[in-house]
């Protein structure tokens, strides 16, 4: 069977879901953030510029599927923080990552929070399913 249309099916979970493909980014831009972090504590200016930009392409991938129009003051809310996260990164010190850490990981544990409940109304339909998963290709 295609596997789009094994996700597509609502009687039997597979694939991701939305909620999974958002928590893989945190994941990956908290991952790399540690690692920035270990770098810059090495001296490591320019691996550790690496890993921050890569971090910061994942903020603007989360910042551009933010939907303001839904909830006006959630989502502006959201793109604050991923605003001040992006500018934080800006200046590659061990202090900044970890400000950046903290809103990240913070941000994470909420939608861990909802998971189970978001996973759910997705797999019956009640949220259309994600149309593609090309977001979380930002993380490799």
């Amino acid at each position: 069977m295609n596997p789009y249309l094994a996700y597509r099916r609502h009687d039997e979970p597979a694939g991701w879901t939305r909620m999974d493909m958002l928590l893989a980014l945190y994941d990956g831009a908290l991952s790399r953030l540690d690692r920035a972090e270990a770098a810059l504590a090495a001296g490591e200016s320019a691996a550790a510029a690496g890993l921050l930009s890569r971090v910061q392409l994942i903020l603007s991938s989360l910042a551009s599927d933010v939907r303001p129009d839904v909830n006006p003051e959630a989502g502006a809310n959201m793109l604050r923080l991923y605003e001040y996260a992006v500018n934080e990164l800006r200046r590659a010190k061990v202090e900044n990552v970890g400000n950046v850490r903290k809103v990240l990981k913070t941000l994470r544990e909420g939608f861990e929070a909802v998971r189970t409940e978001a996973n759910e109304l997705e797999r019956t339909g009640r949220l259309p399913a994600a149309a593609a998963a090309t977001a979380v290709h930002v993380t490799a």
